[in-house]
């Protein structure tokens, strides 16, 4: 499947992976509300096909630049449309990979944030100059900032406004890895294969670790056709099929 959403982005299937590419380079890629709901519809839209991974990524030499500043940014409904997006990465139930090639910059940061993987190139940099423009963000950035940065680099990239570089994201854990779009792609690709029941329930654990009926959806997990796959697959010396049930 190749679907154009507007102007703003491309949807494309390769087989279970769905690779979503902001396609504005020449404003760097950068969010408006216009955007924000192109992405999360575009989200909804590749759980349609039964993928079991999303790949995200910007055209260009630019991840994404964060919020259009000419405008984007001041007008309502930007904030709806920006917090929307980010809780239906967090909430998608396969896993959503950046591939960070280039500056992430302020929102850019954000959505890198709310992926559960990443990968960045060499050149990739994490930028949120909020205290340079008199934004403050909301409680849960900085707490996944926290998360994945540590506190020393959160508070350096978001109190005193500093460029966060690929060698720093890769030391802190930030970054799942460090490559190429192809090897991003492929990445995802190997994620893809993995048994989705498991999957979806170490996200929603991660990412939400209260949530009711964990417990009971973990040893559905365990009573699924798919463990009986694996099973198989080591005793027959192939690789496993599974189906998600």
């Amino acid at each position: 499947m190749d679907r154009m959403t507007d102007e703003p982005l491309k949807l494309e299937c390769e087989g279970r992976v769905a690779v979503i590419t902001l396609t504005r380079p020449d404003r760097r890629n950068a969010l408006d509300a216009t955007v924000c709901t192109a992405l999360t519809q575009a989200l909804t839209d590749a759980m349609a096909s039964d993928v079991r991974a999303v790949l995200l990524r910007g055209d260009g030499p630019v991840f994404c630049a964060g919020a259009n500043l000419k405008g984007g940014v001041y007008a309502d409904g930007f904030f709806t449309a920006l917090e929307t997006m980010l809780t239906t990465v967090t909430d998608l139930p396969v896993p959503v990979i950046a591939d960070i090639q280039g500056p992430a910059v302020g929102a850019g940061c954000q959505l890198a944030l709310a992926c559960d993987l990443r990968v960045m190139g060499e050149d990739a940099r994490l930028w949120v100059p909020a205290v340079h423009h008199g934004f403050a963000l909301d409680p849960w950035t900085v707490a996944r900032a926290v998360e994945l940065l540590g506190g020393s680099v959160a508070r350096n990239m978001l109190v005193a406004g500093a460029t966060v570089g690929q060698a720093t994201a890769s030391a802190t854990g930030f970054a799942t890895a460090v490559g190429t779009p192809a090897e991003a792609l492929a990445f995802a690709h190997r994620v893809a294969a993995q048994a989705p029941l498991p999957t979806a329930w170490f996200k929603k654990a991660l990412n939400h670790p209260g949530a009711p009926g964990l417990e009971a959806e973990a040893l559905a997990c365990w009573a699924s056709r798919d463990v009986q796959e694996a099973r198989d697959a080591r005793a027959e010396n192939r690789t496993p099929v599974f189906e998600g049930r």
